[in-house]
């Protein structure tokens, strides 16, 4: 219709019904359309939203085929649909293609690259972005410190993690619960008591209470250090806060069960009795 009143759709007409043809998941209809677009970050999206990644990687190769460069858009989108796939050589592969293609990294790239190193575990990488970004006067957000924060967290990384915390604060970004539930997991796991204490007490005065994994992790650092007394405090805190206790919370409890003192085992009969109620 536009063509009957001497009109002509440009780049973002097309962009705009490729976007909207792939929201309604006419994937075929979006592609029919894909050769009269000159910009291809609509269709990447598209795929990446689809959760198909080779989709992402496949317009990449056509777009190179064609002699056509990807601006920082495109390449933002790609390191971001190759980081939610979990493929951090792709992610290091389209990161130097923009240092080659001699385009300036800005703070969506450097955030990309923080989101798949954490999701990937790669620590070495994601600390080097992350000490970039500082160098470069990026600041970083709640959302990037707690995903390099649970990554210290599954890598044990302790020290670094504490020093990215206290980064955190002191450039003004304010924990949230997922940060703080990852300082008392990272703690919690090498038996420094009262490091989570301390951070448990920072959380209460944030305004914040335990959730489940929290909860878990304090299970989990009390029975290690045989403080069956905090134990069963922590245990009867589910009910305090109306929490339904997980396989994780349960399983556990009952490691720490078992491994606890003849002489300590009488303080933990209710929770033997409550634990059957949740646990079977």
């Amino acid at each position: 219709q536009m063509s009957s009143f001497g009109l002509e759709p440009y780049d973002v007409t097309f962009s705009t019904m490729i976007d909207s043809y792939g929201r309604a998941g006419n994937v075929e209809k979006a592609l029919s359309l894909y050769d009269h677009a000159t910009t291809f970050s609509t269709l990447i999206r598209i795929y990446k939203v689809a959760g198909n990644f080779d989709g992402c990687l496949n317009v990449s190769e056509e777009m190179k085929a064609l002699g056509v460069k990807p601006n920082l858009v495109i390449y933002n989108i790609l390191l971001d649909a190759m980081g939610r796939a979990k493929r951090p050589w792709q992610v290091k592969k389209f990161y130097q293609d923009i240092i080659d293609n001699g385009l300036s990294p800005s703070f969506v790239t450097f955030a990309a690259l923080l989101h798949a190193y954490g999701r990937a575990r790669y620590g070495d990488d994601a600390f080097k972005i992350y000490r970039e970004m500082k160098e470069k006067g990026l600041g970083l957000n709640v959302v990037l410190y707690n995903s390099i924060l649970a990554m210290c967290a599954d890598l044990g990384h302790v020290d670094k993690a504490v020093e990215i915390f206290e980064d955190m604060k002191s450039s003004g970004i304010k924990p949230d619960s997922w940060t703080f539930s990852s300082m008392i997991t990272i703690f919690s796991c090498c038996g420094k008591v009262s490091e989570v204490e301390n951070t448990l007490n920072e959380m209460f005065e944030a305004g914040f209470q335990p959730n489940i994994f929290i909860l878990t992790s304090l299970i989990q650092c009390y029975g290690k250090a045989q403080r069956i007394d905090d134990v069963v405090k922590t245990f009867n805190r589910i009910f305090e806060l109306v929490i339904t206790p997980d396989d994780r919370f349960c399983g556990c409890l009952l490691n720490v069960m078992t491994q606890t003192p003849n002489e300590e085992l009488s303080k933990l009969k209710t929770i033997e009795t409550k634990n059957h109620l949740f646990c079977g």
